[in-house]
């Protein structure tokens, strides 16, 4: 059984560096936040 989806709950700081490292090793990954403008913060990067 191997992992290929990840889902992360909270998009600050912390939330953020842990779906960007995993999205860095090739996992698709979820970013779930209840505040919308966290999610369009991160959207808007490079």
């Amino acid at each position: 059984m191997s992992i290929k989806n990840v889902s992360v709950i909270g998009a600050g700081t912390m939330g953020n560096g842990i779906a960007h490292v995993f999205a860095q090793c090739g996992f698709s990954v979820n970013l779930i936040d209840v505040n919308a403008s966290q999610l369009q913060r991160i959207a808007c990067l490079p």
